[in-house]
């Protein structure tokens, strides 16, 4: 006879700390934490989004809370902790706030396409540049929640004047410390992971992050993924990449974006030191590479 029940080895797919089913359980608590508060939200698989509204709220917090405390204490947990990013944001009212403070906490950031429909965009973020068909937006850093600016921010502050705080201020952040990684076909590549969700947005500013990590890029520049808000990897192509760093950076990228929090894109970029492109396009069966013909040495190594 057995007395113990399976245990359920399924993870959640956001966050491998809790189970399936406690991932589905953490996220219907969220929505009943902010129903309670009177707001309407979408929860999506690693954050809150506010209906009708720019405000966003990540998971990454709610599931280490989840992981580390009783199923029975979540209830209260997720409540009082959404209560208190509410009332943090509505202490500071980006409307409100003056144009120098808003400068100060704003920042570039790289987004997630599928993060706005495509009519908020022309409602609310015409001033949007795009980076390699990736939307590249400013957003205020607060204490717990970052909340991108929308068009009447950025009129009210100034918009060559918003871009160059939001560049600075990514700048000032720093870049992340990157770790060499190699494979045994003999690919490599220079991975960047940290806590801050605007790692990703150094795609946008690849001569300033070779700068910040005194790199050199040679005629063909450097490939690049950002496979989360949190993670960048690169490789400076050179006379000995091939193929295999290509593949390596491939496999690896589709593997972060696969399990990181905050996905971002699992394709590979290359700047040219002029612009920054896609060389992969998607297709039923996954990603093939589309390499320009400058690039076409790479495939005969």
């Amino acid at each position: 006879m057995g007395f113990f029940a399976k245990k359920d080895q399924e993870r959640d797919g956001e966050f491998p700390q809790l189970t399936l089913k406690q991932g589905e359980k953490m996220r219907k608590l969220c929505e009943d934490a902010f129903v309670k508060l009177g707001i309407s939200v979408n929860v999506l698989s690693d954050r809150v989004l506010v209906v009708d509204s720019t405000r966003g709220y990540g998971l990454e917090t709610v599931a280490r809370i989840a992981a580390e405390a009783p199923e029975r204490e979540w209830k209260n947990a997720i409540a009082e902790y959404f209560a208190r990013l509410v009332a943090e944001g509505e202490r500071v009212d980006i409307d409100e706030l003056p144009a120098e403070q808003l400068l100060e906490r704003t920042r570039a950031k790289i987004i997630d396409p599928a993060t706005i429909t495509q009519e908020h965009a022309e409602a609310h973020f015409n001033y949007t540049q795009w980076v390699a068909r990736l939307p590249l937006l400013m957003a205020f850093d607060g204490e717990e929640s970052i909340t991108y600016l929308r068009d009447e921010h950025v009129d009210r502050i100034g918009h060559e004047q918003a871009w160059d705080a939001a560049r600075k201020n990514l700048m000032i952040e720093g870049c992340g410390t990157p770790e060499q990684a190699t494979s045994e076909d003999g690919g490599s590549l220079f991975a960047i992971m940290s806590e801050s969700n605007f790692q990703a947005t150094w795609l946008a500013y690849p001569q300033e992050l070779l700068d910040a990590l005194g790199f050199k890029a040679g005629p063909l520049g450097v490939f690049m993924t950002v496979p989360a808000a949190t993670a960048l990897n690169l490789h400076v192509v050179n006379e000995g990449t091939s193929i295999a760093d290509l593949i390596f950076m491939a496999t690896l990228t589709a593997a972060q974006h696969e399990r990181m929090p905050h996905p971002l894109s699992p394709h590979i970029y290359w700047w040219n030191g002029s612009y920054v492109q896609p060389i992969t396009v998607a297709t039923d069966s996954g990603l093939a590479m589309e390499l320009p013909e400058e690039l076409e040495v790479v495939l005969s190594r």
